[in-house]
């Protein structure tokens, strides 16, 4: 058995290096296989094991290491690969039901969601760090970058400046590190989700399947995420290490926002065209996704999806 999950582990890691690096194909798929990368630890580690699922983050950043350079697979494991692994073998840890003889007894998915959300708001720190994360010379650069390339495309006069550009850079790069946060966690979410899903229908995802809208993180997020955010303010790297925790655990109560926001809509006329909508702004803007944020906040601290809905457990403690 052990053997057989190594091997699974290996295959699934050369998979997901082979999809980490179609982004150098330049197709209109790069990006999406890209984003998929970690999937096949997520269906090794849920459906085979833990040692299945380190194995594949192991090899798969081996493999990116080699082929590409080993920043790019150490990359690959602090942000993808280690999180996803650790989520998918906290979804497989049971022990006996206190009360009931013969039962088991889950990790909570509410505090998966939220240990995921702090390691992978590690991976970024870590990210930043190896990767030397200085604002002031990325401004620089992606001025420059982005006027040879307006020049290179005949823009001419109607070219903005740089004093124009800065700005704009500036405040994108000033939200990098919460950006990062949301982009990583978001990455390890979707991939878990699917991941679960195919193990499900091969018959080998051994819980009973919880609907998305039901998982609300750990309590103790909320104080985190409130300091997380007064720490933005700090100068230096400690803002930023502080903007990458808000960004993930910011990000981990919109998801509990969605889903507060689909339980309350169950039954409703016209739910779909306002999920629609929603979904659809959220693709666009930042604001709804802030706005779910301080939903998913709200209903950690008071549990009304749960209230006015049907079914459900709580929050995780």
């Amino acid at each position: 058995m052990m053997t057989r999950n190594i091997l699974i582990g290996l295959g699934a890691g050369l998979a997901a290096a082979l999809l980490f690096a179609s982004v150098i194909s330049g197709t209109t798929l790069a990006l999406p296989l890209f984003l998929l990368s970690p999937l096949p630890v997520a269906i090794a580690g849920i459906g085979f094991g833990t040692l299945s699922g380190a194995t594949a983050a192991c090899l798969a950043a081996a493999v990116i290491a080699a082929a590409f350079n080993p920043l790019a697979g150490l990359l690959h494991l602090l942000v993808f690969g280690a999180p996803v692994a650790w989520a998918a073998h906290l979804v497989g840890l049971s022990r006996p039901h206190d009360t009931t003889p013969d039962a088991v007894e889950w990790f909570p998915l509410g505090m998966v969601l939220s240990r995921l959300a702090l390691a992978t708001a590690v991976g970024i720190v870590a990210a930043g760090v190896l990767l030397g994360f200085d604002p002031a010379t990325l401004v620089t650069q992606t001025v420059q970058a982005f006027e040879a390339w307006l020049s290179a495309g005949g823009a001419g006069a109607e070219a903005p400046t740089s004093e124009q550009l800065t700005p704009i850079v500036s405040f994108s790069v000033a939200l990098m590190p919460a950006t990062a946060g949301c982009f990583a966690l978001g990455t390890a979410v979707l991939n878990l989700w699917l991941g679960g899903h195919i193990a499900r229908m091969s018959g080998l995802l051994r819980r009973s399947w919880a609907p998305m809208w039901t998982v609300v993180p750990a309590s103790f997020l909320v104080p985190a995420l409130g300091v997380a955010l007064v720490g933005c303010i700090l100068p230096g790297g400690a803002g930023h290490i502080a903007a990458a925790f808000a960004g993930a655990l910011g990000f981990a109560f919109a998801l509990a926002g969605y889903g507060a926001m689909h339980a309350l809509l169950r039954g409703k006329p016209g739910r779909f065209a306002m999920l629609f909508l929603v979904y659809a702004a959220s693709f666009v803007f930042m604001l709804p996704i802030v706005i779910m944020a301080v939903l998913g906040v709200a209903d950690t601290v008071w549990n009304f999806r749960f209230r006015r809905s049907a079914g459900g457990t709580g929050a995780a403690t």
